[in-house]
């Protein structure tokens, strides 16, 4: 019996910190997606900190929000959203941190969000003429979410098998 649940606090500890992980993650996808405009200007104005070629797609991503916020500021507001959409997203991992059994489709739901932001980056951005390192690096920070929370998956399953027998 001690065992058994040695195994679930050890088991509830590893979704606890997965979680956790995915809501950190999704948490600073949404604190830098509205100042943006910041960020660039800062990594720009620090000479040879960047690679050539990334210094030239921050540059002309630069430009671009720029020229967009003296034209036409409105077209910010679609980052506030996606601001926003993170913060819910983090928001919605607090069922499973509480409860993971009786939340596991949150999980499951997630899951299936990290697989479609994989077609996403592969697929869509090449649509909007994003350099493809650039793609596979969000292909990348999707995939890395997506084994975090397949673990956690996988987790719950077992922790799930521990509590019903």
């Amino acid at each position: 019996m001690a065992n058994t649940e040695n195994d679930e606090a050890r088991i509830r500890r590893k979704i606890r910190v997965a979680l956790v992980i995915t809501m950190i993650g999704l948490l600073l996808n949404a604190v830098s997606a509205i100042p943006l405009h910041t960020e660039l200007n800062i990594l720009l104005s620090i000479p040879d900190s960047l690679s050539q070629s990334l210094r030239e797609w921050l540059t002309y991503v630069n430009k671009g929000i720029t020229e967009t916020d003296k034209n036409y500021p409105f077209m910010r507001y679609g980052f506030d959203w996606l601001a926003f959409a993170h913060v819910l997203i983090a928001i919605a991992f607090i069922g499973p941190l509480k409860d993971p059994l009786k939340n596991e489709w949150v999980v499951s739901w997630g899951i299936i969000a990290c697989t479609l932001s994989i077609v996403m980056a592969l697929v869509w951005e090449r649509l909007r003429d994003i350099p493809m390192w650039w793609s596979i690096v969000d292909a990348l920070i999707a995939i890395i979410a997506l084994i975090i929370l397949w673990l956690c998956n996988n987790w719950i399953k077992q922790l799930k098998n521990i509590v019903l027998t």
